[in-house]
């Protein structure tokens, strides 16, 4: 399938807009391993997953200010993201409270570490199921995908900046 993008005077193939894609979520969610990056340092370590490992379940309960959000609860509403976003993959309509995604403001340590693996299985689930997408025709499923970058970024901003506080 060809994509077309305004001010192109060609059609891109779907391979060649969602290779960089694939390889900006890895950057996000797991790391860039000393690759050259886009979104994050290229040191190892600085992706979503890796930073979260970094923190002790206290750490990561610890919010911001009284009444603000924690580590847990980002971690916690984006892997709410992605399952919500694979229901969409899996050809669901899903009708989510968003404000659920956001309950989860402390973790022990056994939370925690759960709460990291299971975050590792949803990214892993949702990019397989990216993977197979064969029919990119509806506008809202590419905008959708993309969107995922743009908005996993900004919670890694985010939980850097909480780290800074704890």
């Amino acid at each position: 399938m060809v994509y077309y993008l305004q001010g192109l005077s060609k059609p891109l193939p779907m391979d060649q807009i969602m290779k960089p894609f694939f390889e900006l979520m890895q950057e996000i969610y797991i790391g860039a391993e000393g690759k050259p990056t886009f979104v994050i340092d290229n040191n190892p370590g600085h992706g979503i997953l890796e930073t979260v490992k970094k923190m002790s379940a206290k750490q990561a309960s610890t919010p911001s200010h009284k009444g603000g959000t924690t580590i847990a609860a980002h971690t916690g509403h984006l892997k709410w993201a992605l399952d919500y976003a694979m229901e969409f993959y899996e050809g669901k309509t899903p009708h989510r409270d968003w404000k659920e995604s956001w309950t989860r403001m402390e973790v022990d340590e056994q939370q925690w570490k759960q709460l990291q693996g299971e975050l590792l299985e949803a990214y892993h689930k949702l990019v397989q199921a990216i993977g197979n997408v064969k029919d990119w025709s509806d506008p809202n499923l590419l905008k959708g995908t993309l969107a995922l970058l743009p908005h996993a970024s900004y919670h890694l901003g985010a939980i850097r900046q909480l780290i800074l506080l704890v």
